[in-house]
């Protein structure tokens, strides 16, 4: 089984396996919704982080931090600073 974010993984094989045929043997729309909670589970953890770490519940500044968070490696700086224009209206 393949690692893909290089993380310390400490579950044993035998057990990641079993949880593969379970995934496995799920209806697609079970697949889907179980796959729909878990981003909106991520979602929230990191919303969280962030309004922790920048000790704000603005809306408009939580957006844009967390763009800049989880797409950091996908935009250039200027474009970052333009995503963040569009939600904050900063300049």
């Amino acid at each position: 089984m393949n690692n893909t974010y290089n993380f310390k993984n400490d579950t044993p094989l035998s057990v990641r396996k079993k949880q593969v045929e379970i995934i496995q043997a799920k209806t697609n729309e079970e697949k889907l919704k179980l796959t729909a909670q878990i981003v909106d589970f991520c979602y929230e953890q990191t919303m969280t982080l962030l309004k922790k770490q920048l000790g704000t519940n603005d809306p408009a500044t939580l957006k844009a931090a967390f763009v800049e968070t989880v797409y950091k490696d996908d935009f250039s700086k200027e474009e970052m600073k333009r995503i963040r224009i569009f939600f904050t209206g900063d300049r």
